[in-house]
Formats: C-alpha cells, structure tokens, sequence
C-alpha cells in the first residue's frame, strides 16, 4: 500500500524531474529521475550568503546518494560533495563545484 506522500513524490518526479547518469566508485551505474535545484545559498558564520551550490534530490527507492557518487546532467558532470538531508522516503545531496 502506497501513501498519499509516495504517490505526489512520484508525480513530483515525473512532472519536475530530469534523467540523471550517476555512478558509483567508477563501476555502478544507474539512470534515474532526479529533481536539480540550482542556486541553493550557502551562508556563513553570521549567516550572510556566502556562496551558491547545485542540489540533487533522489527518491530512496532508486538511489541514496553518497560522498563521491558522479552525477552526470545534460549540461555538466558533478560529484557529491555532502549529504544535506533523509527523510526515509526523499535524499538530498550537494554537489561539488
């Protein structure tokens, strides 16, 4: 039995979501539908903005990010910096660069 929180996960995914290629330790590869948000601050020590970062959101299901994972998008191929957050059902990840 799905939930109501598993059901608009996946129209999330289908309706925002792109087909990323990423790989694991140079050997497992996988393509899934990921969500990108761009332009994430990162702030400082007295919260100020500080910089801006790329980040990825996977579903549980199909894929938990980690440290080193290479995610390959239409315009660029990052690596995972640093998990940001699990909530059991949805991952999220900061990519390096």
């Amino acid at each position: 039995m799905t939930s109501s929180f598993e059901v608009m996960d996946d129209v999330l995914f289908e309706t925002l979501g792109v087909v990323a290629r990423i790989e694991r330790d140079g050997g497992h590869t996988v393509r899934s539908h990921i969500l990108v948000r761009d332009g994430v601050e990162r702030l400082g020590e007295f919260q100020q903005v500080v910089g801006r970062s790329r980040h990825v959101l996977a579903r549980n299901r199909e894929w938990v990010f980690r440290r080193g994972d290479v995610v390959a998008l239409s315009d660029r191929t990052q690596m995972v910096e640093a998990m940001v957050k699990d909530d059991g059902l949805v991952n999220e990840a900061v990519l390096h660069g």
